[in-house]
């Protein structure tokens, strides 16, 4: 089972179209000689199309109010947020993001997100290190049907509960985001968490009006601060649109010239 598991993680290392193409002899200079060592292309296939970590007798039945969507991979979820949270600890500046596992299998969690390579797969929430791309911690979105009622938008729910299961809160850690995520609600309440955000504004949010209404020219910026928070407007030379930001991280000042690029 260890050779099996070494040939899946060595798939995702070693990118090929298709499973059977591991084993096409058709091309010599593309061989892959070491998967054909480990397995036969059919025994690999069989072992895939039984693979399973979970005892199926032990998962709740579909009608019963304990059934979770994930049951059958749950275990290696949390093993892997173990794992990876035991060693190695990510540096200050973190980013969270959603990842799509692509599958067009039969569940309840599967999405269709027109946008990405995969469009129909799995959905996970993922809490990364910045510098490194290191994932930290991982969550499956089990779909609006199963997941939990709350009064926080979907984007606040999702950071404040990774930042959580990482073990990060009130460490000073800073969270980069995109306009799915971040919002002035979340910035004040991990400013009241010790921890920090840089993020992309959508124009919808709860912002200044300042920045809401900005009507600037190409390379004009307006900002406002109220104590640590930092909102900001600025449009690029090619956008037609202000690109509206917000920190708990930052400081505002005026250049002349080309800016600098920023490393986090």
């Amino acid at each position: 089972m260890k050779g099996f598991l070494a040939v899946i993680l060595n798939m995702g290392l070693v990118r090929k179209p298709t499973i059977p193409e591991y084993w096409n002899k058709s091309h010599a200079s593309q061989l892959s000689r070491w998967f054909m060592k480990m397995f036969s292309r059919n025994r690999f296939q069989l072992i895939l199309t039984f693979f399973h970590i979970v005892d199926n007798k032990g998962i709740p039945h579909r009608n019963s109010p304990n059934y979770s969507p994930d049951g059958k991979i749950r275990p290696l979820v949390d093993h892997f947020n173990r794992v990876a949270g035991y060693f190695y600890t990510p540096d200050k500046n973190v980013c969270v993001d959603e990842s799509l596992v692509g599958t067009r299998g039969r569940t309840a969690m599967l999405q269709y997100i027109p946008s990405k390579a995969a469009k129909f797969g799995v959905k996970f929430w993922v809490l990364a290190e910045s510098a490194s791309g290191y994932v930290h911690n991982i969550k499956c979105y089990l779909g609006k049907k199963f997941s939990p009622v709350t009064q926080l938008q979907q984007g606040t729910e999702v950071v404040l509960d990774l930042i959580r299961r990482s073990n990060l809160l009130n460490k000073g850690y800073h969270i980069i985001s995109d306009s799915f995520f971040c919002s002035l609600d979340l910035a004040k309440r991990l400013l009241n968490l010790n921890t920090y955000i840089t993020g992309t504004l959508r124009a919808n949010r709860q912002m200044p009006l300042t920045i809401k209404n900005a009507n600037i020219d190409v390379n004009e910026t307006v900002y406002v601060r109220q104590g640590n928070i930092l909102a900001t407007a600025y449009k690029g030379r090619n956008g037609r649109k202000p690109v509206r930001m917000l920190s708990t991280n930052a400081h505002a000042a005026s250049l002349n010239g080309k800016p600098a690029i920023i490393e986090l």
